[in-house]
């Protein structure tokens, strides 16, 4: 084939030929190693296996420890248990609920209990069965070998929180002991008594459960304590085989092949971290030796094959990859004035020649895109933010043809605004990572289900609120705003757990001028509508809207008196008494923003008239602030404490200065942080612990200490993560949990954005300075 003869084309060729290479390399590894490799999978699995296992083991125990303990503080034991003796007739009546609570804590963990029983005093024992006397309990009913009457009482004498004893047989004085239990031993002050709790663990439902999840039916089970005492012998293994088997693992190893009374065998170790236990799985390597002339003969004849498939897809590719090239080169070089394409030709190189031409058609749709996108979303979200703040637009771009760009072209305009109310579970119970993704989140979701039934445009104008800029095509596109609204409704009723949706409606306008006028109305009518319902649909057409604000001389020289007066309180009750006046009378909030701005010239003409500097109790950015005219809900209340702050200034002018409410505050959240960091703490219950809003708190940390809160928190936890790291052998993800940290993933990230390395390389420098310093 011609084909062939092309440099390009064997170059290709030996391409994909080179990939078989691994493939080969791998088959004779495999091969080479075959019984090395097996031997390792199989140590790999029974490892794990035996730690899975004895996990389960070790759960079961805390079980049996949290069952003790859990039984101890239970009411009903806290109420009837009393030594026998000081028992009234009544109180014995009452005994069967001991007995009851026993039962019920049993059931939890039934499957590895042989016997739950409980005794105050040396005169009754209360078990599952029902309430036997001290000693035939002991000597007919539950005798334990190792144990007798005389142990059971010294158990009384001295508290213990939670005791395993070493295995003993059990069973009735007169009867064969067929049984091997574990007792756990608890006692505790009940009732200003001591009272010991036991819970007989079975050995034969720990060996069941071992031997359930065994991979190998020739395995065999020993378990020994922190004192080298046999918990479990499946094996029937000598002493000095057991000692041996023991003596093996001096350095914690995961797993050993070793001989065994002549036969080779593989154990596995896994140590309990709760109690002591010392897990060990006994197979023979004859179990598991099968397997390497099965893996071998696989690994031979899957590497045969995908050598053949390989040599022939090589070829098939490179044929179908060759031939796509020579039609590029042969469309690129049809361009008679590429001038650079024609002397790379002569080189013979096409590749170079193919990429140089199209570096130059990438160059080329690159900038037609850099002009196609020169409108950017920032550019959109700032054109519709001054259409519903009602300021004019002084970019170049002309206002109808970014709305026709946008596919705005009907007659009929509207807003709708969605309030979003995050509830305490939505902090508490959501990780800050899973908090900030949903609501970045929420924008495009929002959109996303207007989008479906109207032309729209959403914004996020504040945090938590979320403007949609609505184009109506004709009259009857309101029933697909209505069908589009109840979709928004039901689409969030599962999620009012962690949140309350109020959804404001404004008015539909004829002209785009207008839509300031619907973004008023649709505001408004979220203060009316707020907290009717989880998710609450309010419509401006349903409510008076007063587009004014009423302020009469009277209300002034009330204002006037609270500063004469230098009582704070006095003006805060006017404030909010005259802003809940027009509230009530249904002013539209763009006028309420109007009325706040008034009672600012109140404070100013009040300044003026007692000849005071404005400056120095007034900054530029606050006053461009509190004289702004419109507002959003979520700057409501910040802007009234903001007024409120002025007001207080003026005051301390012409009465008594005092302490900068400031420096209040930044101690009052430094405070707070300091005594919580531990703890899942946030902006708004920082904000609740103080009294303020969580804006007003935010903005005035961040001017006062030129830092946000989340930074301060970050800053707190990371230098306590220091020294946990220099001080104590803690582990990582223990570290992460002792300074409010639950995910160790987060925690690894904002420690190595802060120190610009992970938590265990500074761990590792501490101990390094540590020891040059010795």
């Amino acid at each position: 084939m011609p084909v062939i003869k092309n440099k390009l084309f064997r170059k290709i060729l030996m391409y994909f030929l080179s990939l078989l290479i691994p493939i080969i390399i791998i088959g004779l590894i495999s091969y080479l190693n075959e019984e090395q490799i097996v031997k390792k999978d199989v140590s790999q699995k029974l490892g794990t296996n035996l730690k899975s296992s004895s996990r389960t083991v070790d759960i079961y125990l805390e079980m049996a420890q949290s069952t003790n303990n859990n039984l101890f503080l239970s009411d009903i034991i806290e109420q009837y248990l009393k030594p026998y003796p000081q028992l009234t007739d009544q109180e014995k009546v009452n005994l069967p609920m001991i007995i009851k609570a026993i039962v019920q804590n049993r059931n939890t963990i039934s499957s590895f209990i042989d016997k739950i029983f409980l005794y105050i005093d040396t005169k009754r024992v209360y078990s599952t069965e029902g309430l036997f006397s001290f000693e035939t309990f002991f000597e007919q009913f539950y005798h334990l070998d190792d144990y007798d009457q005389e142990f059971w009482k010294k158990k009384l004498e001295t508290s213990s929180l939670f005791e395993l004893l070493p295995p003993t047989r059990v069973g009735p004085s007169n009867g064969p002991h067929t049984q091997e239990v574990i007792p756990s031993v608890s006692t505790q002050y009940v009732n200003g008594k001591l009272a010991t709790l036991v819970t007989s663990l079975s050995v034969p439902a720990i060996a069941s459960s071992l031997n359930n999840n065994s991979l190998y039916s020739s395995t065999t089970y020993l378990i020994l304590n922190s004192g080298g005492q046999v918990i479990l012998n499946s094996g029937n293994w000598d002493g000095d085989t057991v000692r041996q088997i023991d003596a093996q693992f001096p350095e914690n190893k995961d797993f050993l092949f070793t001989k065994l009374n002549g036969s080779e065998v593989l154990i596995a170790h896994s140590p309990s971290g709760s109690f002591g236990w010392n897990y060990y799985s006994i197979t023979p390597v004859s179990s598991f030796g099968s397997e390497s002339s099965g893996i071998l003969n696989v690994v031979f004849w899957i590497c045969v094959s995908l050598v053949i498939i390989g040599i022939l897809f090589s070829f098939v590719f490179s044929v179908n990859l060759y031939n796509p090239i020579k039609n590029i080169k042969e469309i690129l070089i049809r361009e008679e004035k590429e001038i650079e394409v024609h002397n790379e030709l002569r080189s013979s190189d096409e590749l170079k020649m193919i990429r140089s031409r199209i570096h130059q058609l990438v160059e080329q749709n690159r900038n037609a895109a850099l002009t196609l996108n020169q409108y950017s979303s920032e550019l959109h979200d700032q054109f519709f933010i001054n259409l519903i703040k009602g300021q004019a637009w002084v970019q170049q771009e002309i206002p109808t043809r970014i709305l026709n760009k946008l596919g705005f072209e009907g007659s009929y305009y509207s807003c709708c605004c969605f309030m979003f109310d995050y509830k305490g579970r939505f902090y508490h119970e959501l990780l800050e990572t899973d908090r900030l993704l949903i609501q970045e989140k929420m924008k495009n979701l929002l959109w996303g289900l207007m989008q479906r039934h109207v032309n729209c445009y959403v914004l996020e104008l504040d945090p938590n609120l979320y403007v949609c800029i609505m184009n109506l095509k004709r009259e009857e596109d309101r029933l697909l705003l209505d069908l589009a609204l109840e979709n928004m409704k039901s689409t969030f009723e599962y999620d009012m757990i962690y949140c309350e949706l109020t959804i404001g409606l404004g008015k539909i306008y004829s002209k785009v001028g207008d839509i300031a006028k619907s973004y008023s109305d649709a505001i408004t009518a979220i203060v009316h509508g707020k907290g009717h319902s989880e998710v609450t649909i309010a419509d401006a057409a349903n409510f008076t809207i007063e587009q004014t604000h009423f302020y009469s001389f009277l209300d002034e020289s009330k204002i006037a008196n609270g500063f004469k007066s230098g009582n704070i309180e006095t003006l805060r009750t006017e404030v909010e008494g005259l802003v809940q006046s027009n509230m009530n009378r249904g002013v539209s909030y763009a006028y309420l923003g109007t009325l706040l701005a008034e009672l600012l010239n109140t404070g100013i003409r009040y300044i003026h008239e007692r000849q005071l500097n404005l400056h120095l109790l007034l900054t530029e950015d606050e006053y461009a602030i509190l004289a702004g005219r419109n507002m959003s809900p979520n700057e409501f209340d910040e802007r009234i404490e903001r007024l409120l702050d002025f007001y207080g200034r003026i005051i301390a002018e012409t009465t008594v200065k005092g302490e900068p409410k400031a420096g209040t505050v930044i101690t009052l959240i430094t405070s707070y942080i300091e005594n919580n960091y531990r703890n899942n703490i946030y902006l708004e219950n920082i904000a609740d612990e103080i009294g303020l809003s969580p804006k007003y708190v935010s903005r005035l940390f961040k001017e006062t200490t030129g830092t946000s809160i989340t930074d301060y928190i970050s800053l707190v936890r990371m230098a306590k993560a220091k020294e946990l790291l220099a001080q104590t052998d803690l582990k990582i993800s223990e570290v992460s949990e002792q300074i409010g940290i639950l995910s160790r993933t987060t925690f690894l990230r904002i420690f190595k954005k802060h120190e610009g390395i992970t938590p265990v390389d500074y761990r590792n420098a501490i101990c390094r300075k540590q020891d040059e310093a010795k």
